[in-house]
């Protein structure tokens, strides 16, 4: 079977600075993917308006036929004036940076954004156990484990609101949750892969091992 469509890929390499994202045809998406050697189990592939079909098979017939014609823009007349003065690129300001210049942490604690620290995760487990007793099982219960899926996403709430993280790694998420929630190693990669195909979380591929990441519409839902 393959994707038919259109698809979103992404992949990110904070160690090297990389961060990679198509948005197109599978087809295309796939073709430049082979350009850039990132095929495989390698970045998120997420399908956006895709199918699965047979290698061989057709694609279906447009229902208004075969010799359908594409009909162009009516151009406006040509007495037609625009409301609004005439646009004026004199009076938009100009910014001029050197590429590369941007110092991102300083501009966004102008704003008054935190500033990005590295998670400490026997912190983090010491929260986790001051909150132990208030935490509850989700109401959405399409993950088959509430209360599995809340533990988790309080740490990614964590991680992401008090340092500015994306993402965590697999034996972090472990270290913090595992026998809270009773899941070790593959058990709980299986679930957050199910978390992953929910779109719940992203996965990450690339570094020493595969993170997820949390949709941040999932760390508000209760």
């Amino acid at each position: 079977m393959e994707l038919r469509g259109t698809v979103r890929f992404r992949f990110r390499s904070p160690e090297h600075d990389v961060d990679v994202l198509l948005e197109g045809d599978s087809a295309w998406v796939t073709k430049v993917r082979e350009e850039l050697e990132l095929s495989g189990e390698v970045g998120v592939l997420q399908p956006l308006a895709a199918r699965l079909a047979e290698p061989g098979e057709p694609e279906p017939e447009s229902a208004m036929g075969e010799g359908a014609e594409i009909y162009e823009e009516i151009p406006l007349p040509e007495d037609a004036v625009l409301p609004g003065p005439p646009p004026d690129p004199s009076r938009i300001p100009s910014v001029v940076r050197t590429i590369g210049s941007l110092d991102v942490d300083s501009e966004v604690a102008e704003l008054g954004g935190g500033e990005r620290s590295e998670p400490d995760i026997m912190t983090i487990i010491e929260i986790l156990d001051e909150l132990e007793d208030e935490v509850e099982p989700l109401s959405d219960n399409l993950s088959g484990e509430p209360l599995t899926e809340a533990w988790i996403q309080l740490l990614l709430t964590l991680v992401v609101r008090e340092h500015g993280h994306t993402s965590l790694p697999l034996s972090a998420i472990e270290q913090a949750v595992g026998d809270r929630t009773n899941r070790q190693g593959v058990d709980l990669e299986i679930f957050l892969d199910r978390l992953w195909m929910m779109g719940r979380l992203e996965r990450i591929h690339g570094g020493a091992e595969v993170q997820y990441a949390p949709n941040p519409s999932w760390l508000e839902s209760r």
